[in-house]
């Protein structure tokens, strides 16, 4: 029997949890999930309308320049979305610092339960790939 796939709910979950608790590294790792969370939504449907990965260079760039560069403006909030997401990601899996991570945990899972809100509201259509400038 196969396995069913993967519900990337599981990491906007385990990001509530995470960022419930009080030391630093379960609320980097939150923040980390919670990203990773909408990155797949985003990429589940950029794929679903045709988006394809171009060989040498960053997918994750390559993806949020499909959303920003939409002419879509719902395309283009959700880039203003993951683009904050990302920078606070990379901050916390990569930064030995992160200043104020307490003030910002919360919101940075409203971001993640937001940015999945409106890529629903968001036409299926979109984002187009083919609409995309390259």
């Amino acid at each position: 029997m196969a396995a069913a796939p993967f519900d990337w709910i599981e990491y906007y979950r385990l990001a509530n949890e995470l960022a419930a608790q009080a030391d630093e590294a379960s609320r980097r790792s939150a923040i980390s999930r919670a990203y990773y969370y909408i990155y797949h939504l985003a990429l589940t449907r950029a794929v679903d309308n045709g988006f394809q990965m171009i060989a040498g260079e960053a997918t994750h760039k390559q993806l949020w320049r499909n959303y920003s560069e939409s002419p879509e403006y719902g395309c283009k909030q959700l880039a203003v979305i993951a683009n904050r997401l990302k920078e606070k990601r990379e901050r916390a899996d990569y930064n030995k610092f992160y200043p104020r991570i307490d003030d910002e945990i919360n919101a940075l899972i409203n971001d993640a339960k937001d940015f999945a809100a409106r890529l629903v509201l968001l036409p299926a259509r979109f984002p187009d790939p083919d609409q995309v400038r390259q």
